[in-house]
């Protein structure tokens, strides 16, 4: 999903003010102050809070996900480096900080009331998984679509506790060794 300038200012703008106010809270009119516009031209670019929410949400998504394939890629060719660039990108800078944090929650909050949302947070998942499943099959090419499911399951799960744990503690030692339970998992080291 591309968006101009202008609208990546605005949702800029919606994701701190969903975050400092909460979404109950969240006006146009607050966001268009936020973004320093005028409430016309966000209405213009969205028609509605609720519209207005679910591109934030998208463009979060669209960045995270193209920071994972960019890892991977940069990882080259290696299927057990590609998981762990997969892995490793959820810690990224760029995604991994109290702010980070915050938005996330707040996203993950009004997802379960706002539909649109909610289908944007699934996709997100469902699209998380299926690289991560993928780069798993990749490293291990005998097992089962199962098997290799549920070490997806069990790595994502694993994955966004240490993400909620790492920009609320930043603790190094206990990323690096979830980082590397993660791992383990993905490449069959544990049960």
């Amino acid at each position: 999903m591309n968006f101009s300038e202008t609208q990546e200012q605005i949702l800029d703008a919606a994701m701190d003010v969903i975050v400092r106010n909460g979404l109950d809270s969240t006006s146009m009119r607050a966001v268009a102050e936020e973004a320093d516009v005028s409430l016309g031209l966000l209405s213009y670019h969205f028609e509605g809070k609720e519209k207005l929410v679910v591109a934030a949400f998208q463009r979060a998504t669209e960045r995270l996900m193209q920071l994972i394939d960019d890892r991977m890629a940069e990882a080259g060719d290696d299927p057990r480096a590609r998981v762990k660039a997969a892995l490793r990108s959820w810690f990224d800078p760029e995604f991994s900080d109290p702010h980070h944090l915050e938005m996330w929650l707040a996203i993950w909050a009004v997802s379960c009331a706002n539909d649109g949302v909610a289908v944007a947070e699934r996709d997100l998942y469902d699209r998380c998984a299926a690289q991560l499943n993928a780069a798993i099959k990749d490293v291990d090419r005998s097992l089962s679509p199962d098997a290799v499911g549920r070490r997806t399951t069990d790595v994502l799960a694993l994955q966004n506790g240490l993400w909620i744990n790492w920009n609320r503690w930043a603790d190094e030692d206990a990323l690096e060794r979830g980082l590397q339970l993660c791992e383990s998992i993905a490449f069959g080291d544990v049960a």
